[in-house]
């Protein structure tokens, strides 16, 4: 254990709670996988201007948006969504 843990926002908790349970198994390994690799390479990123950069990571046909805050050694869970 490398004392990171995760945070996830109401609305993406609420979004994973809703999904498939397959979805659910597998957006939570790839949390969990984050929280013990947090510097690993995002599969894209955000850079809203004048913003922090969100990280996004692809699981299954889903996009789990995120931003390492690194002080607190916390992965934050912003979005869970599906393409449009």
């Amino acid at each position: 254990m490398n004392g990171w843990q995760f945070v996830i926002h109401q609305d993406a908790l609420e979004t994973i709670d809703a999904l498939p349970s397959s979805d659910r198994r597998e957006i939570r390994k790839a949390l969990y996988a984050l929280v013990n690799d947090p510097y690993h390479t995002p599969d894209a990123q955000i850079r809203p201007p004048g913003d922090r950069i969100y990280l996004v990571k692809r699981v299954r046909s889903y996009y789990m948006v995120y931003w390492l805050d690194s002080f607190v050694r916390e992965v934050r869970i912003v979005c869970v969504d599906s393409p449009k």
